[in-house]
């Protein structure tokens, strides 16, 4: 018995092989509109994911022939997000095509999660970074050489090859799979996907290993030529049988929705969003059913945030939760949790809305780059490090010349930055306390002086919950903004001396206003960064950020500017007009309050303060800056955390989940509470 590598389609050379004769198939088929391999009738290009899956149904109803009574099928496939305006939709690919499966004859063992401890960084702001993917464990029978004593969530790390493939899955993950059934002498192993050959290199390896030695052998379905010479090299497999096309029918699935006989369970808590970790199957579905209901719609707000879990969860639920797309909800991530040798899904998901967009909190669960512990911060030098601007139009970056004042801890309060021939006084975020800061604001009812939840509804009603004022009409009936009070007072401390902290000057003006008030900030000399312990730092990825000191959603700003410029009576093409020809398409965006909108730079609100009119207000602290502390040079806020969790028990979990969508001063004043 040889290896052998069959060239041609996948339906055709199944056909070609003996039926119930393969021990093992391990594969991974081309991802839904992942990658273009070049020739006509490739799977994976399919124009939807019905069609994609109802290809695959019929693809391994064929593998199912061909597999022993006792034989384990393991299938590692991807999922896709439905591009769409606003919200992407997580299609659940892989359990979709696991449920059609299943009714289609095959047995579903098992679904273990593969988690890629290097997966790739994600920019996204509004999910979680894809970190895993599902291998479907399928058999022909209740009873088979799958070993069920093994863990459901496994750890490898994706492997560099030198093939430009996308879809390599490695070598350990292949190992993993074959430690999990039961092989003997001549068992066949299939990869009806072959690739560059991965399962067969793993075959190859176990065979003539010392320690695993087994007479196993791989059979390679591969319809790429250029796939095909990479096997032959990687394996020296040099049985190469070329096979012709056959026709096959196939045609889309069709989708179901959740069944009229579950019963509703309306989940409401909190109008800003839900988490619901249901027991069983039943009581998960229940909910689900439960978003589709008017009741359930109008208690939250639109840009709430869901999610929902299910801890003994079937394969009818990582189904039917697709189906929440034709109810005008998103699903956004399929998270999972990790409790030791098992898992189960919390979804995540929201308003299919293109007037708003969900609150999501990234920012306060970020994984924060990891500092030395109990660092004597008083003396640590920070003189020469570097300070990146990205409050502008374009990127700018400075150095700390001195430190003015500090933290009772040590750590840096008020500094002075050199930038270019400019120099600037820079306010800057306790370490400890960041994002406290960042969402302190405060919106109180102009009336009575209440503070407001949530200071601004673009989409529902603004009136204050104690005295029913009306808000956000009006100019009289704008909330009034505080400010934490050692925040104002830093600020207000330096105008004394003629300073404003975050605005750059000249050198020779900061110089003549230093001489005048005679406050001896700081003396502007030429210095070595190279040789300063600050500039060192950079070699640990260790600056400072310049950024808006508070956190603001846009829809409060774009309301805010519209009812100041119905106040002056002018109109958008005015307030263009007042302003240079390259502002032409962007002050629109300013007095939006959905996706389309954005908040001014700092340099555009001292042009609009002038053209409103305005003494002070929110426009002001718009244009309030700070540095803050950064240590990890590819990321400027931290690292996006992953759709894997694990490590927490229940009430960490939630408390956890609840961080993405409470509004601000709920939590500052949870954050406060806690410091307390």
């Amino acid at each position: 018995m040889n290896d052998i590598i069959l060239f041609g389609d996948v339906f055709a050379c199944l056909e070609n092989l003996e039926d119930s004769s393969i021990a093992v198939a391990i594969t991974s088929p081309p991802y839904w509109k992942q990658r273009d391999y070049g020739f006509e009738g490739q799977i994976g290009q399919e124009n939807t994911s019905e069609e994609y899956i109802g290809r695959l149904v019929v693809i391994f109803n064929k593998l199912r022939q061909k597999l022993r009574e006792d034989g384990v099928f393991f299938l590692n496939i991807g999922d896709k997000y439905l591009s769409r305006y606003g919200k992407s939709h997580l299609l659940q690919i892989p359990y979709r095509l696991a449920y059609h499966m299943k009714k289609d004859g095959w047995n579903l063992e098992d679904i273990i999660i593969w988690y890629k401890l290097n997966h790739m960084p994600s920019p996204v702001e509004d999910r979680f970074t894809n970190t895993y993917e599902p291998i479907l464990v399928f058999t022909k029978n209740k009873k088979n050489i799958y070993q069920k004593n093994h863990s459901k969530v496994v750890k490898i790390p994706l492997q560099q090859t030198p093939w430009v493939h996308t879809a390599v899955f490695p070598e350990k993950l292949v190992e993993e799979m074959l430690d999990r059934v039961n092989l003997n002498d001549d068992d066949l192993i299939l990869d009806p996907f072959a690739g560059t050959g991965t399962v067969a290199d793993v075959i190859k390896n176990i065979r003539y290993s010392i320690s695993s030695f087994k007479k196993i052998y791989s059979i390679m379905i591969e319809k790429d030529e250029e796939f095909i010479e990479i096997i032959k090299a990687r394996t020296g497999i040099e049985n190469v049988k070329k096979i012709d096309d056959i026709y096959y029918e196939w045609k889309p699935v069709n989708e179901e929705r959740l069944p009229s006989s579950i019963k509703s369970k309306e989940i409401l808590l909190s109008k800003y969003g839900e988490v619901f970790i249901a027991n069983s199957s039943e009581d998960f579905l229940s909910a689900l059913k439960g978003i589709t209901t008017n009741n359930f719609r109008s208690f939250h707000r639109e840009d709430a945030l869901y999610f929902y879990g299910v801890k003994n969860w079937s394969i009818e639920d990582l189904y039917y939760v697709h189906s929440i797309f034709y109810e005008d909800y998103v699903l956004r991530n399929m998270l999972i949790v990790s409790t030791g040798m098992e898992w189960y899904p919390i979804f995540m998901f929201a308003r299919d809305s293109t007037r708003v967009e969900y609150k999501f909190y990234l920012d306060r669960i970020r994984l924060k780059p990891k500092t030395k512990e109990n660092r004597d911060w008083w003396n640590e030098e920070f003189i020469g490090m570097k300070v990146i601007d990205n409050t502008g139009k374009e990127t700018t970056q400075g150095r700390i010349i001195n430190i003015i004042e500090r933290y009772e801890n040590g750590f840096p309060k008020i500094a002075l930055v050199q930038w270019d021939g400019r120099i600037s006084l820079e306010f800057i975020l306790n370490i400890n306390e960041d994002i406290l800061i960042m969402n302190s604001l405060t919106f109180k009812c102009p009336t009575c002086g209440n503070p407001l939840e949530e200071p601004y509804d673009p989409v529902g009603e603004n009136k204050c919950p104690v005295c029913g004022t009306i808000l956000w009409t009006v100019l009289h009936t704008l909330p009034k903004i505080e400010e934490p009070m050692e925040i104002v007072e830093s600020f207000e401390r330096l105008k004394k001396f003629d300073y404003e902290l975050g605005e750059i000057t000249n050198i020779n003006e900061f110089n003549e206003k230093e001489r005048k008030t005679k406050s001896k900030f700081a003396k502007v000399d030429r210095i070595n960064w190279g040789a300063s312990p600050g500039a060192r730092k950079l070699m640990f990825g260790e600056y400072f950020t310049k950024m808006r000191l508070y956190k603001i959603d846009q829809s409060i700003v774009g309301q805010y500017l519209t009812i100041l410029r119905k106040y002056r009576k002018l109109s958008i093409e005015d307030i263009i007009s007042k302003l240079p020809d390259s502002y032409k398409h962007t002050v629109g965006h300013w007095f939006r309050k959905d996706f389309g909108g954005s908040i001014p730079l700092p340099e555009d609100l001292i042009l609009l303060k002038k053209i409103l009119g305005i003494e002070d207000g929110l426009i002001d602290i718009l244009r309030k800056s700070a540095l803050k502390f950064e240590t990890v040079k590819s990321s400027i806020k931290g690292k996006n955390p992953g759709d894997f969790i694990e490590n927490l028990n229940y009430k960490e979990l939630v408390n956890y989940l609840e961080k993405l969508y409470i509004p601000p001063q709920i939590y500052v004043r949870s954050l406060l509470a806690n410091k307390t």
